[in-house]
């Protein structure tokens, strides 16, 4: 199974134990951050499992964090084998003076990105005009749009653009209450091409889910039914997509596992 966004740097006491249930299960995930510290913590986290493709980013709430080290942030994506989490916010921003700072910081991502080929994850929370535009503005393709909440209408303008949109468990009816127009957003889930779709945790999620093979199941589960399909079928085609994005970038052919987890 892929999750294509966890976020590993919160496991903490626990940490030992998701990376058994990575192994035990057969589990490809992107562990996306979203600073540096993050991301070194990472890094080393990623030494410790093959099946753990480390993710270099910078949070858009964080992005007045950096608004004077852009250089060192571009200097630690040129260097990354994924971006993420990384993207646009008007959303949950405290100042809105800070906007423009994201989009400086979303900018310099995303030259890293057309430079080196990388793949990467964006989070887009009220800026979706903002996050299209800046994108259409670079050579990139191997764009994931982590799990969004929003007008579905961007959502047709990211099919049109061939990027892969990643499911989470808030599909799930057990979140009918909590999230607005959840209906309506959960068509979403039946309409997204096959060759586009992607299943993430965005983990650590509240136990039992907590357990990365446990929240991945629940996902992939869920998805079937709603494209009236099988576990196997969602599992195989999210496999096969991220597949995709991966033998295309010549720095992942060293990630020497990676490529067979999708036999397994």
């Amino acid at each position: 199974m892929l999750d294509s966004h966890i976020h590993l740097h919160y496991f903490k006491d626990d940490l030992k134990e998701a990376l058994a249930d990575i192994s035990t299960n057969h589990l490809l995930v992107a562990a996306v951050t979203c600073d540096v510290p993050e991301y070194k913590h990472t890094l080393e986290t990623a030494e410790k499992s093959n099946r753990v493709l480390p993710a270099f980013g910078v949070h858009p709430l964080k992005a007045a964090d950096y608004k004077d080290r852009l250089d060192l942030v571009k200097e630690y994506a040129d260097g990354a084998l994924m971006l993420g989490e990384i993207g646009l916010d008007r959303m949950h921003i405290e100042d809105p003076s800070h906007f423009p700072i994201q989009i400086r910081l979303f900018e310099t991502l995303l030259e890293s990105a057309q430079d080196n080929n990388t793949i990467m994850t964006i989070h887009v929370a009220g800026a979706e005009k903002e996050t299209l535009d800046i994108l259409d503005s670079y050579s990139v393709s191997k764009v994931i749009i982590h799990d969004y909440y929003g007008p579905i209408e961007f959502v047709n303008k990211v099919v049109d653009r061939g990027y892969c949109y990643s499911f989470d468990r808030s599909y799930r009816e057990e979140y009918a209450s909590e999230i607005p127009n959840w209906e309506e957003r959960r068509r979403i889930a039946s309409t997204i091409p096959d060759d586009l779709m992607l299943t993430e945790t965005d983990g650590p999620n509240k136990p039992p889910s907590r357990t990365p093979s446990i929240s991945l199941h629940e996902i992939i589960e869920n998805l079937a039914i709603l494209r009236n399909t099988t576990f196997e079928e969602i599992q195989d085609i999210v496999k096969s997509n991220f597949h995709r994005l991966v033998r295309t970038d010549a720095r992942l052919s060293t990630f020497e596992n990676l490529f067979h987890m999708f036999s397994e």
